[in-house]
């Protein structure tokens, strides 16, 4: 009985052996992909929050020209912002209200 016992202890040391290189890339491969879920959910919500900022960002520059810094390629050309769009808008808008106006 002594015998059978020894025998199955050193066949379970001798598997855990065989296959601890098995079990430590598993493990290893287990919080590789933990980690890099996790940072991907971090990198999805800064992504999200920088998406929003930057939507806040246009409708500022939008309404008020600003960020328009003269670096890199820059063409010369009328700086317009919604303010000068819109007023073009409401022009164009009364010009052809008038000539609908004058042809009835």
């Amino acid at each position: 009985m002594q015998r059978s016992s020894s025998t199955s202890t050193v066949f379970i040391i001798l598997i855990l052996l065989l296959t601890f290189p098995l079990w430590v890339g598993l493990g290893a491969g287990l919080f590789g992909l933990i980690a890099g879920l996790f940072a991907g959910l971090v990198g999805l919500i800064v992504g999200l929050i920088g998406a929003v900022v930057g939507i806040i960002a246009a409708i500022f520059k939008a309404l008020f020209g600003w960020g328009a810094w003269h670096h890199g390629w820059h063409f010369d050309g009328p700086d317009m912002n919604a303010f000068t769009w819109f007023a073009l808008l409401i022009i164009g808008a009364l010009i052809i209200t008038r000539n609908r106006k004058s042809k009835s």
